[in-house]
């Protein structure tokens, strides 16, 4: 059997693409700042439900679902505490929250500055709204 070599070519593009490639997979064992997101995503979205803004809770749900993924296969445990009693605790909150999420983007490691990033500016646009 005898092989072209726009036969290998071709061959070659087709396993490259199909991601037959040497490199593994990279799974994050842990990372704290994703952690520390994903716990005060997840209180953030408990206290903007319960005090009335669904709104703000899905923005917050959505950021855990991202952390959560990014974060497989580690399960973090829920650990919410007590929550914001009212409109300006819910502000202040949100807040200290854009503010964790700033320094993390600035200080990560890894390859999250963006998404910490993302998380901040929608954390301080909760701030603002609430203010």
């Amino acid at each position: 059997m005898f092989t072209t070599r726009r036969g290998l070519l071709v061959g070659a593009a087709v396993l490259t693409a199909a991601g037959c490639t040497r490199e593994t997979a990279h799974i994050i064992t842990s990372d704290a700042d994703l952690t520390a997101a994903l716990h005060t995503a997840r209180a953030l979205a408990a206290a903007a439900e319960a005090l009335g803004f669904g709104d703000f809770a899905e923005d917050h749900l959505t950021h855990a679902a991202t952390l959560e993924r990014l974060l497989r296969p580690n399960a973090v445990a829920d650990k919410t505490g007590d929550l914001p009693a009212d409109t300006a605790a819910l502000a202040e909150a949100e807040s200290a929250g854009s503010q964790e999420a700033a320094d993390a983007c600035l200080t990560t490691d890894s390859d999250y500055a963006v998404l910490f990033g993302e998380i901040a500016a929608c954390r301080a646009a909760h701030a603002a709204v609430l203010a």
